[in-house]
């Protein structure tokens, strides 16, 4: 089903992209396909922002109705690009999609991010960023995750 909704020739919906890009990655009711899933979350992220800037553009504040596709798709290209799922591992793409699905309020890639300044991962250690973002997560009322 989110396969026949997810197709970017029929329904192009962006949380059945999403859905079925996860699916696809980890083979959860079909057989795996990384590559396929990139594909899917690409779309996903690409369709969501479309609505986002039109929602924006509409005068919407805080954007539409397809901000939380648009984070979620950002926040898991970024465990592609981190783990080499259906991609090459690249860190630096890892961290820039980490801090940009951060940016949009997501706490997930906030840790993500956290830990990468802490780390030097796709870029050098940076104590004070590290601690920007880990001070965002304590505002929220999460706490930082690290995994040591």
């Amino acid at each position: 089903m989110f396969g026949r909704l997810a197709d970017p020739h029929g329904e192009n919906n962006a949380l059945s992209q999403v859905l079925y890009g996860l699916a696809l990655r980890h083979g959860w009711g079909l057989p795996p396909d990384p590559s396929r899933a990139v594909v899917y979350l690409s779309h996903a992220a690409s369709n969501s922002a479309s609505i986002e800037s039109q929602a924006l553009a509409a005068g919407v504040k805080k954007g539409g109705a397809a901000k939380g596709e648009l984070v979620l798709a950002i926040y898991e290209l970024a465990n592609c690009f981190r783990h080499g799922w259906g991609v090459e591992k690249d860190a630096v793409a890892a961290r820039s999609y980490y801090e940009t699905a951060a940016n949009l309020g997501d706490t997930d890639a906030m840790n993500e991010a956290a830990r990468c300044y802490e780390e030097g991962f796709g870029g050098k250690k940076d104590k004070v960023s590290w601690f920007q973002w880990v001070a965002g997560l304590y505002a929220l009322g999460r706490f930082w995750e690290s995994e040591s």
